[in-house]
């Protein structure tokens, strides 16, 4: 659907020659035709940019319990278990499960023994590219939520386990997700680890919070990909709040959103915050959002490797990739990394490619005898992986095990 129409009326003398621009109300039957602000798109909209926001509003819609929708969505940890078989379930009765960011530990081993895990006992890890607003030992957690289209593609395909994807490399046929499969990844701050810190009950302005095992998170960061093109949708948001996001538009490069955003290009910094347009206001207001979403901002969408005359597209996030995995600028490209995600005949994980896979731009040409996961770097997780005579502990096998707690809540 296209987006509401712009008129500029000019005030006369008054205001010499600015403009001011509203949006013109739609007429009854638009309004009766008007898509749910709470349903997930079904192809893409005008443009990239309006895509980025249908997906964030759909997936940040209130929903039971005081959650929001993709918080309903099973978490990767609980998607690939230990047993052959098992099913991925949401269960009411398991605490959520935070964790360090898989791509930070592959990263941190250099290609040594690199392969994606989890460790469900232990819910953070250090920030790798600390800003000057955490403390020292700053810590950050991380979760991936796969929606019910995306993780019954990876269960009933049986690629749950590692002999499933195993199977697939063999037979030399890539793994295609189905058109309405979406991800999320959030990655958590403790708000103890700010400078000056903060609490759930008195949280900084336009910065959503949640307490989880006691401790209370400011959501830094959101990553959403859709299927919705061949190449999947990408898109990342931050808050718009020096306390928590000084490096927003800043570690990367300038934040474009022609939708959502006045101005639609941002440098970041003190002077670098936005105004929603009309547009996106008017969205999250019909699809009932909290009021802190509201001063959330796109950074960026990527659907191509490359743009004009072979240059490489960039996308990142200041935390995300920033503060978490510690790139820098001109190296974060989510459909290049993505783009790695492969199997190999005998079972090998793609992500003993990343430390060779360091061109940012063009689509990573795959060695023989490895297939394409369709970008889904999740599915790393599923075990055994090549060398391991047996897979780890199931998340839910350990989800009643000792966590190492934040230092929040020691003492």
């Amino acid at each position: 659907m296209k987006p509401l129409a712009i008129a500029a009326l000019r005030l006369g003398a008054l205001v010499a020659a600015a403009a001011l621009t509203i949006a013109v109300l739609p007429s009854a039957a638009q309004a009766a035709s008007a898509p749910n602000p709470c349903a997930f798109p079904t192809a893409p909209s005008a443009t990239l940019e309006e895509t980025a926001w249908r997906l964030f509003v759909a997936a940040n819609c209130p929903a039971n319990s005081g959650k929001v929708v993709w918080e309903n969505w099973v978490e990767q940890s609980q998607l690939y278990p230990a047993v052959s078989g098992a099913t991925a379930q949401l269960s009411e009765t398991l605490p959520r499960r935070l964790h360090g960011s898989p791509l930070a530990m592959v990263l941190a081993k250099k290609g040594r023994n690199a392969r994606l895990t989890l460790v469900p006992s232990a819910e953070c890890n250090a920030m790798n590219g600390p800003p000057k607003n955490v403390i020292a030992g700053a810590t950050i957690c991380e979760e991936a939520h796969l929606n019910p289209e995306a993780a019954a593609f990876v269960t009933q395909a049986g690629y749950q386990v590692r002999p499933g994807q195993t199977a697939a490399a063999q037979k030399g046929v890539d793994i295609e997700f189905p058109k309405d499969a979406i991800e999320v990844k959030v990655d958590w701050v403790p708000a103890t680890d700010f400078a000056p810190a903060f609490t759930c009950a008195k949280p900084p302005p336009g910065v959503h919070v949640e307490s989880v095992d006691g401790v209370c998170y400011a959501m830094a960061g959101i990553h959403i990909s859709s299927k919705l093109l061949t190449n999947w949708v990408w898109a990342t948001f931050e808050p718009q709040s020096m306390l928590t996001n000084p490096l927003r538009c800043i570690t990367f490069v300038p934040c474009h959103d022609r939708w959502g955003s006045t101005p639609a290009v941002s440098s970041g910094g003190p002077t670098g915050f936005t105004h929603q347009t009309s547009a996106v206001h008017a969205l999250m207001k019909q699809a009932g959002l909290a009021a802190e979403f509201f001063n959330y901002r796109l950074d960026g969408v990527q659907v191509n490797f490359t743009g004009p005359g072979g240059k490489p597209t960039y996308l990142g996030n200041s935390v995300i990739e920033g503060e978490n995995v510690g790139m820098t600028h001109n190296t974060a490209s989510c459909i290049t990394c993505h783009s790695v995600s492969s199997i190999k005949t005998d079972g090998t994980d793609g992500a003993s490619l990343l430390s060779t896979a360091t061109t940012v731009g063009p689509k990573y040409s795959l060695p023989a005898q490895f297939v394409a996961r369709d970008f889904v770097w999740s599915m790393g997780l599923a075990c055994p992986d090549a060398g391991l005579r047996a897979c780890p502990p199931a998340a839910h096998a350990q989800a009643a095990a000792p966590k190492t707690p934040h230092p929040a809540q020691k003492g």
